[in-house]
């Protein structure tokens, strides 16, 4: 393998002089705080802090993805008040379709490239160029075979929809997991925050110049985006570590990645029961309204996971490094109730006021139209509780290389939230969809959290 194993982050002076007004920020904030430390705590406070590069990339992905976020929230809310329930409802059905495609492309690379990564760093050429292969080969069969069935699917074949259902899938192609394997989540955030930026940038600017904003407009700059924050991530890795995308590819290498891989593929395929096909069987049995209503209630969801997916990014490598034949059980004990604990802490402050405040929080960000999804709310307070924690099990299973189990749980939650939502969507509706996404997955990662614990003790 060649000898460069990190990016020097100053060839990109933009990017570094943001990262570095980061660095800067944490070193200050941890020396006021140090003031403040009544002087029996000092020496565990300095325990905490002496990890200066973990406190980097925790801040640096709460901020900018943070400031990415809003981005995105305050773009969606327009765009579902702009179109209204029932296109926005079209839109977000796209974006289903495009998630379960964005399933294929990654082919659960996005939960073990990490791993295998740090666990076998002597492949990561390989790893990194039959990954990016593999994703593009899948990407082109998705596109080809819906639509090929555009008729089944209920999509017209034209540009606005091959554009929005692109969208999620241009995502999956992302090098996270190669910057995640170099500990530099905080500098791939930037690069996440500049497109999403750009995003709202455009769009905004159509709003306030008084341009008729359409589903086609909003495909093209969100593809247009990606795929140019997409090429800054790919020339940075390919200049900087000297991997060539072309000659390091390998037909059997991609083929034994294609195998290795399978059962981690096919759960997270099993998984798009979790998201899209609720999307896609609401649509079916209640109206465009109601997939606009539950796509809203989702980006309530996904504010309050805001934090905990900052903090998964950074004990993603934490437990691919415990999950090493070397590692000390006591150590991995030790990091899996940590790391349980701080995710639990940090989820209750935004699970608590979908429980109490949820018709406030629905009448801030929506207009009327939305009222109702302040009834469904509260079902989602547990559920950001159980993703939370559950996230720490699913990762030391994946870590350990208990493949079998994780699919099998995994399998049989999506399989549990699929007959669900066909039990109950017809009968309740929207209310149907809440329930059928949050019950089963959480009784999943209680399982995660069972068959954990019981390894943990061995």
């Amino acid at each position: 393998m060649n000898s460069s194993t990190t990016i020097n982050k100053r060839d990109n002076k933009l990017l570094y002089a943001l990262d570095k007004a980061l660095d800067r920020f944490v070193v200050h904030v941890i020396a006021v705080v140090r003031l403040l430390v009544p002087s029996k705590y000092e020496e565990p406070f300095d325990k905490l802090t002496a990890h200066q590069d973990m406190l980097h990339n925790v801040v640096g992905l709460a901020f900018f993805n943070f400031v990415g976020g809003l981005c995105v929230v305050a773009t969606q809310v327009k765009l579902a008040n702009y179109f209204g329930a029932s296109v926005y409802g079209i839109y977000s059905y796209c974006l289903a379709i495009g998630e379960v495609g964005a399933m294929f492309v990654r082919y659960g690379r996005n939960k073990t490239m990490v791993r295998d990564l740090i666990q076998y760093p002597e492949k990561r050429d390989s790893l990194v160029v039959s990954t990016f292969f593999l994703s593009l080969t899948n990407l082109v069969l998705f596109l080809t075979v819906t639509f090929a069935c555009h008729e089944t699917l209920d999509i017209e074949v034209n540009w606005t929809y091959f554009l929005l259902i692109l969208s999620p899938c241009f995502m999956s192609l992302s090098m996270s997991p190669v910057y995640e394997s170099l500990r530099m989540m905080s500098w791939d955030s930037i690069y996440n925050l500049l497109q999403k930026f750009a995003f709202l940038a455009i769009i905004w600017a159509l709003f306030g110049l008084k341009f008729q904003v359409s589903l086609l407009t909003v495909g093209v700059i969100v593809v247009f985006t990606w795929i140019a924050v997409g090429l800054m991530e790919y020339y940075e890795v390919g200049t900087q570590l000297h991997i060539n995308f072309i000659k390091k590819v390998s037909i059997r290498e991609l083929w034994q990645l294609y195998k290795d891989n399978f059962i981690i593929f096919l759960s997270c395929v099993t998984g798009v029961a979790f998201g899209p096909v609720l999307n896609l069987i609401l649509n079916s049995y209640a109206d465009s309204r109601s997939v606009g209503i539950y796509a809203a209630g989702l980006q309530i969801y996904l504010i309050c996971l805001f934090v905990n997916n900052q903090i998964s990014r950074v004990g993603n490598p934490m437990m691919a490094e415990a999950g090493k034949q070397d590692c000390p059980v006591a150590r991995r004990r030790s990091l899996v109730f940590r790391y349980a604990v701080v995710m639990l802490l940090t989820s209750l402050p935004f699970a608590l006021p979908l429980l109490f405040c949820s018709s406030w929080l629905t009448s801030q960000l929506f207009t009327d139209e939305y009222a109702e999804l302040a009834r469904y709310l509260p079902i989602m307070a547990g559920y950001v509780i159980a993703v939370s924690v559950g996230v720490v099990f699913e990762q030391y299973m994946i870590s350990m290389r208990f493949d079998k189990a994780y699919f099998a749980i995994y399998v049989a939650s999506a399989i549990a939230t699929l007959l669900t939502a066909l039990w109950l969507i017809p009968l309740y509706g929207t209310l149907g969809a809440f329930v059928a996404l949050c019950v089963p997955r959480s009784v999943g990662f209680l399982c995660y959290a069972l068959f954990s614990l019981k390894s943990l003790k061995s």
